[in-house]
């Protein structure tokens, strides 16, 4: 047994007893939440000058942790440096804002901030020495601390992070009440569905408990009818697949999770099970970078993470594959908390 997967076993044997420094949102390895987080000592990419941060200034802060390869996170990345530059602006400079670039590519990040893609302050960290200190996982990822440091909120990249962050800015700042905040955090109710929308969401939930009950075909058959009833919804598809995975059916469940993509290709749980299925049927290459991509997910996969973890120990990068094991194990902890 490979060291490292051995390693992984040990710790969730003794997993309930043990105690441990993984942060609560599972993005930051050394910090938890509502602990003070360290400042920060880095040269600014695009003018060579030393900043040293210290969180606990006396403002909230967003610090964005990313890099620019390979392709995905690069649009993600200016995705949320524009965000964060919006939100600087709308809030009148009453927070810190600033990004960490961890990649290795400082050359081609500086003709994007030349370009005014990226607008905010970007800090060079391809050395990697604060990535390590802080205990990054994703990339990107915005890590939010209030005015006195203390880490209050992990958020990995999202469709609505907009939203998110400048929901607990103002939180933070003061302009809302906890009251308010929450009411942003509840799901909407009472919406009108259609004859068909109902019969669909029914056998979606009909699939997922057959799911649970291990009852496969019947699962299938559930999922596939739903489907028929609305075939430009993805939920079914995404059941189909996992169903399909579980039956060890890698080719079948590769055609649904990329039907699954046709309707929404930035669907996290399409590109995890597409992942899955490729690297289970052994293309260990082929599947990294596609598993990598799900790995940035507001809800990470137990599944995704250990099998990402298992290819980079086959590839020789230890120092990642042990941080993923530790990812995993945070997950489970939450799971079963």
């Amino acid at each position: 047994m490979p060291i490292i997967r051995f390693f992984l076993l040990t710790i969730l044997i003794t997993i309930f007893g043990a105690s441990t420094c993984l942060a609560a949102d599972s993005g930051l390895l050394h910090y938890k939440l509502n602990t003070k987080i360290p400042s920060i000592k880095l040269k600014q990419v695009d003018n060579g000058k030393q900043i040293i941060f210290n969180p606990a200034n006396g403002k909230p802060s967003v610090v964005m942790f990313f890099s620019i390869s390979p392709s995905f996170r690069l649009k993600r990345a200016i995705v949320l440096a524009n965000t964060l530059a919006e939100l600087n602006k709308k809030f009148n400079d009453r927070v810190n804002v600033f990004g960490i670039y961890s990649g290795n590519n400082i050359r081609r990040l500086r003709d994007y901030i030349k370009d005014g893609l990226i607008t905010i302050p970007i800090l060079d960290d391809s050395k990697q020495n604060v990535y390590r200190r802080y205990g990054v996982f994703m990339l990107p990822i915005a890590i939010i601390s209030d005015a006195t440091g203390r880490l209050q909120s992990v958020i990995p990249f999202t469709a609505n992070i907009n939203d998110i962050i400048g929901n607990n800015l103002k939180l933070l700042l003061g302009d809302w009440t906890l009251e308010k905040f929450k009411k942003t955090l509840a799901r909407p109710t009472n919406l009108a569905k259609t004859k068909e929308e109902k019969a669909y969401i029914r056998r979606v939930n009909y699939g997922r408990v057959m799911m649970a009950r291990r009852m496969y075909p019947a699962a299938f058959r559930e999922f596939n009818t739903a489907r028929k009833i609305m075939p430009k919804a993805i939920e079914a598809l995404i059941g189909m697949g996992r169903v399909q995975l579980k039956l060890k059916k890698w080719g079948r469940a590769m055609e649904t999770f990329n039907k699954a993509l046709k309707i929404d290709k930035e669907s996290d749980k399409a590109l995890a099970g597409l992942g899955l299925a490729i690297y289970r049927s052994g293309d260990n290459k082929k599947a990294l970078p596609i598993l990598e991509k799900a790995l940035i997910s507001e809800n990470q996969s137990v599944e995704v993470v250990i099998s990402l973890a298992d290819i980079y120990e086959k590839n020789g990068n230890i120092p990642k594959a042990v941080r993923l094991n530790k990812l995993a194990i945070s997950l489970l902890q939450q799971r079963f908390q």
